[in-house]
């Protein structure tokens, strides 16, 4: 028997239902190379942060136990806050996306195959990996505020069966209409900025709503965050800018700002402003805030070439 055992933690409705088939193909395939695997399936928000903290506080110093997100980044979010309120003790985490997204996944070189999974799970190293935190609430990949929070609130709440990019370019479109930019107070590392914010995006790594990738230069190894800010655009230019952010390619835009800092302070002020802060597909805090990273906040088990740094 292999000394690595894993706890799947699985969110059998994500990706219209792969989480639970992915679930039960990954779990095989372990068992037959030789792992302990035993799996939860969870039902409700919520219970993936449960499970992953019991499997903490039951194998307090064991750190042979690799506890594996299998859903989308909602659920990926509620297995990394878990571990990395246990601190330093924690169990491994392990990936295997299933869900709408999977934009954690994506920025660590996690493949979406059953078998790309397997091996990473079963020959990958750990490696510690920064998070962003809000509060007391941890991020694995953007945290957002401004319109990009008004449009996730937006593809939450719609029923609708669309995923990736093309839920988020059609939230874009119907919340576009009705959106009135805010002024943001914004002091960091890289100084201060107070005007109008359209949006502001704390980056972690570099993709969120599947594949747009709104900080291209963000890593979740250099204890800073990337801040994306757009200033103040017309709607006409909403549309193109949005093709950009899906190249990566408009961080020279006129209206775009890119900072860094460890440590950001955000206010918002004015009628209609949106208060709210969602990151990893979630709601997990509202203005003010302190965004910042936590560097090496969770290890988890990644590809050699990423583990190494390569």
């Amino acid at each position: 028997m292999n000394d690595r055992s894993f706890l799947i933690v699985d969110n059998p409705v994500a990706g219209r239902g792969r989480g639970g088939r992915l679930a039960g193909a990954v779990g095989e395939l372990l068992r037959g190379r030789g792992f302990g695997c035993t799996m939860r399936s969870t039902s409700a928000r919520g219970e993936a942060e449960r499970i992953a903290a019991d499997a903490v506080a039951e194998h307090r110093g064991d750190s042979s136990l690799c506890v594996v997100a299998c859903g989308g980044d909602g659920t990926v979010h509620e297995v990394a806050n878990a571990l990395a309120h246990a601190g330093s003790e924690a169990c491994m985490m392990g990936l295997a996306p299933a869900g709408r997204c999977n934009d954690f996944a994506r920025a660590l070189g996690v493949g979406k195959t059953c078998e790309q999974i397997v091996e990473v799970l079963a020959n990958g190293s750990p490696r510690a990996v920064d998070l962003g935190l809000v509060g007391e609430r941890y991020f694995c990949t953007v945290a957002a505020m401004g319109f990009d929070a008004a449009v996730s609130r937006y593809v939450n709440e719609m029923r609708m069966p669309l995923q990736g990019p093309a839920a988020y370019v059609y939230g874009t479109l119907q919340v576009l209409m009705r959106y009135r930019t805010p002024i943001l107070n914004l002091s960091g590392d890289f100084g201060e900025y107070q005007g109008p914010g359209f949006m502001a995006a704390s980056a972690n790594t570099p993709w969120y709503g599947g594949a747009m990738k709104i900080a291209p230069d963000a890593s979740a190894f250099d204890g800073q965050v990337d801040l994306c800010l757009v200033t103040d655009v017309t709607r006409r230019r909403v549309p193109g800018m949005l093709y950009r952010v899906i190249r990566g390619t408009h961080t020279g835009l006129p209206e775009v700002r890119m900072m860094r800092t460890r440590r950001l302070v955000a206010r918002a002020a004015g009628a209609g402003t949106a208060t709210e802060i969602w990151a990893d597909g979630e709601a997990i805090g509202d203005l003010p805030a302190v965004i910042e990273s936590a560097p090496g906040a969770i290890r988890v088990v990644l590809p050699q070439e990423t583990a190494t740094g390569r």
